[in-house]
């Protein structure tokens, strides 16, 4: 029996539970299988049992805490007054407020424990799903892609909200070196989010999570349109999502995402805002990689100097991300040697050499160490060491005709066509413009950066060709990448630097 039971309170609980389930005496009756003269009797005649009590509330969905508190709340509002003239204990209306303060500080105790048990609760079913989610993962990471999809329709082992974030953030990993796989991952994220059970406030959330990453895979994959079209979709879901669902998953990541997004649509004050507000609330671990990002916002809006600020700034945060984004101290130290050179600052790009050998880990991607070679050259070139600077953008060339990456081929061929034309060596001058040939029939350049490469060519041909030509060729095939519909006769004649500003792919 509940602590303070008044008789004849029960009969009022059981009236008092079957409303809150919205039942008439006749339905409650057949919930349980017996007369409604019974329920009628124990509601208005005969008080039942605790235990019966506690029986019936089981049936209407009750727990026996909410039972017992039902009864419990009853006998307080029906606990008779105080009675007057007493010699010591205190005066009823005294009384009255001592009941008034004790019962607001059991309210707000309440209150209080119940919110730090849920969240503990809370915390510990996350973190359980996560732990599972990681075994999921691994069991589809060891099937073939092709198979993937088919193994999670299959087995609802595979509907969890924590596997759709996993295979989130796969996708994201995966997107900084193979776009095809970021989009078969996110596609399968957002699989899963739709298939996985409860109610719909929180699955708004959980697709909305998923269908950003899968806006930022075709983003990778240079499906700006679709990518943007999945991104406002995946805003409008997670909006209309549960708050606690927007608390358990990362809100600060769709913010960084869009800001890429943002960038690459170059709607510029929105990525910046939308990367400062995941800045603001993502965890220490993660902030330099932001900061990387908002660097590449300017470095899109051809503010060098505004991506320096950013990167000094970011890499005595490095360290705190570099468990699990090794890449990350080396990645700031490059783009700042990159933008330094867009300045004509060579001596301090030299001295972060031996940094970004040191940092550079194992292993080792090739296209990462053609970059530092391609970064060797600039510097060299532009403290006037020629013979080295020659022999690195030779070797840079080499490795993106191999790889098939025509702007990065044209870039630093036209830097190692300066160097010639410093010497008046215009029969090399030609010799590179045909041996660029090959990039007029590759996929991927831009009509305009076509133009422009087949102006220089001719010129160089009729031995037109200059050093002022070349400096802004390069300077215009940088910002060009980002900016497709940029015309060569836009870009401004007599900026600084002697040997081009631009490396495409630097961020």
């Amino acid at each position: 029996m509940p602590l303070g039971h008044i008789p004849g309170v029960r009969s009022l609980a059981l009236t008092d539970l079957r409303r809150g389930v919205g039942l008439l005496e006749q339905e409650l009756a057949t919930l349980l299988g017996v007369s409604s003269w019974l329920v009628n009797h124990y509601e208005n005649a005969k008080e039942p049992s605790f235990e019966l009590l506690v029986a019936w509330g089981g049936r209407m969905g009750y727990t026996e805490e909410q039972v017992e508190w039902t009864v419990f709340g009853l006998s307080q509002m029906k606990r008779a007054a105080p009675g007057p003239g007493s010699l010591v204990e205190p005066a009823p209306a005294l009384m009255h407020r001592v009941r008034a303060v004790a019962g607001r500080a059991a309210r707000a105790f309440f209150e209080i424990l119940d919110r730090s048990l849920t969240r503990v609760a809370r915390d510990w079913l996350v973190r359980k799903a996560r732990r599972e989610a990681e075994k999921l993962w691994a069991e589809l990471e060891r099937t073939p892609p092709d198979l993937r999809r088919a193994v999670v329709l299959a087995s609802r082992r595979f509907h969890t909200w924590a596997l759709a974030e996993r295979l989130a953030y796969a996708s994201a990993k995966a997107a900084a070196d193979r776009a095809d796989r970021a989009l078969e991952l996110a596609q399968l994220s957002l699989l899963v989010a739709e298939l996985c059970p409860g109610d719909a406030a929180s699955l708004s959330a959980l697709r909305g999570f998923s269908r950003g990453y899968l806006g930022n895979a075709r983003r990778v994959a240079n499906q700006i349109l679709r990518a943007g079209e999945d991104f406002d979709r995946a805003l409008a879901e997670w909006q209309a999502g549960s708050p606690a669902m927007r608390q358990v998953l990362p809100a600060w990541h769709l913010k960084d995402l869009e800001g890429s997004l943002r960038r690459d649509q170059r709607r510029f004050p929105e990525a910046l805002a939308r990367l400062a507000e995941a800045q603001a609330a993502a965890p220490p671990e993660a902030i330099a990689r932001i900061m990387v990002n908002r660097a590449a916002v300017f470095e899109y809006m051809w503010d060098p100097q505004g991506a320096i600020e950013v990167l000094q700034e970011a890499i005595p945060l490095a360290a705190a991300g570099r468990r699990d984004e090794p890449r990350l101290p080396w990645s700031i130290h490059m783009n700042l040697g990159v933008n330094l050179c867009h300045l004509a600052r060579y001596d301090e790009a030299e001295r972060l050499l031996p940094t970004i050998q040191q940092l550079f880990g194992y292993p080792r991607r090739e296209l990462d160490e053609i970059r530092v070679v391609w970064l060797r050259g600039r510097i060299w070139a532009g403290l006037g060491r020629v013979a080295d600077a020659r022999e690195a953008f030779d070797r840079a060339r080499q490795a993106y005709e191999k790889h098939n990456l025509a702007l990065n081929y044209a870039v630093v061929t036209l830097e190692r066509a300066l160097l010639d034309l410093q010497a008046g060596r215009h029969d090399e001058v030609k010799a590179l413009a045909r041996e660029m040939q090959w990039i007029f029939e590759a996929a991927g350049l831009q009509p305009e950066a076509l133009a422009a490469l087949d102006l220089f060519r001719e010129a160089a041909e009729q031995e037109r060709a200059s050093r002022e030509l070349a400096e802004q060729m390069v300077r215009y095939l940088y910002r060009v990448q980002y900016d497709p519909e940029l015309k060569f006769e836009a870009v401004e004649p007599g900026r600084a630097g002697s040997n081009g500003l631009g490396e495409p792919g630097s961020v």
